[in-house]
């Protein structure tokens, strides 16, 4: 893949913050690439070389506004692999913004209805598949995969990280890999907290735990997933998410989209109010990046926004 800009970590300077005696910093992952940003790029790397190596095509899953495959789409394009998209939904979104990227850099689009887009992790759908699109290397939604794991897990070696010091750290969770990887290299007596962004429970800590098992990871202590961080479900958007988005960026230059970021931020803060972050604890609130969730959101964002009048907790 090309070469990443250099990754930065920004402190967050809040009178909330001062108040519970915490040190704030968010890891800028999302400044690696404006296309393949945050996340998508350790968890694509090892595919994208993969495939280059057996000259075939990558065929993988998303919505109508997936980071994945939005990031997946511009990466083959970089690298000349071929791409395939199977799209949750109707063909006519093929003219929306992030998916007409994804064509103009060459992806193939297969659109299916929401019935056979369940089958997207069954072995047969995939193998049948991947014989449609000329022996593609098939990717879990997301990319999450256990070489996505080791990958991911190379975040703890940033030089931004080894100077940082962590006692607490959290990341939003989708499909499991970037909780992992965290988990996975997690430096001893450094906690990490995932903050679901879908309707979950015990049946994502055992994916996690598998998942760990997987890429050679036996040990899976010192972190926790805030099964009720979610606020409603996948993409779902509230007036306090979207005056919070708009606050964080107009007074931190901080961008955050509503699908991830918005609610690993918002979780974070209530923590605080709760009593579960322990004073002089130096926190680093990872920003994963992509921020396609904007760009399909934009309309309600700022209506919601506009509309509440409520105190933020930030």
């Amino acid at each position: 893949m090309f070469e990443p800009a250099k990754i930065v970590m920004q402190p967050l300077c809040s009178r909330l913050y001062d108040r519970f005696g915490v040190d704030v910093s968010v890891l800028r992952l999302d400044g690696i690439h404006p296309l393949v940003s945050g996340n998508k790029w350790f968890k694509l790397r090892p595919a994208l070389e993969q495939a280059r190596k057996l000259r075939c095509p990558i065929l993988s899953f998303g919505g109508a506004w997936s980071n994945h495959i939005h990031a997946l789409a511009y990466a083959g394009f970089q690298s000349g692999v071929e791409t395939v998209g199977i799209i949750r939904g109707e063909p006519e979104y093929a003219a929306n913004a992030m998916l007409s990227d994804a064509r103009r850099w060459g992806m193939r689009l297969q659109f299916v209805d929401r019935k056979t887009y369940r089958f997207r992790d069954c072995a047969h759908y995939q193998h049948q598949l991947s014989l449609e699109h000329g022996d593609a290397l098939v990717v879990p939604e997301g990319g999450t995969t256990p070489s996505a794991v080791h990958s991911v897990s190379e975040i703890w070696q940033l030089p931004v990280m080894r100077e940082q010091g962590v006692d607490l750290l959290l990341t939003a969770v989708g499909s499991g890999g970037t909780l992992a990887g965290l988990v996975a290299a997690k430096p001893e007596g450094s906690r990490v907290l995932g903050v679901p962004v879908l309707k979950c429970g015990p049946e994502m800590v055992s994916r996690i735990n598998a998942l760990l098992l997987r890429a050679g990871y036996a040990d899976s202590s010192g972190w926790e997933l805030l099964e009720d961080a979610h606020r409603g479900g996948y993409a779902r958007l509230d007036a306090e998410l979207a005056a919070m988005i708009k606050h964080v960026d107009e007074v931190y230059r901080l961008p955050l989209d509503p699908v991830y970021t918005a609610k690993l931020l918002m979780a974070f803060n209530r923590l605080l109010f709760e009593g579960r972050v322990v004073a002089g604890s130096k926190v680093v609130l990872v920003h994963t990046g992509g921020l396609q969730g904007v760009r399909g959101h934009q309309a309600r964002l700022s209506m919601l926004a506009s509309a509440f009048s409520g105190p933020l907790v930030v």
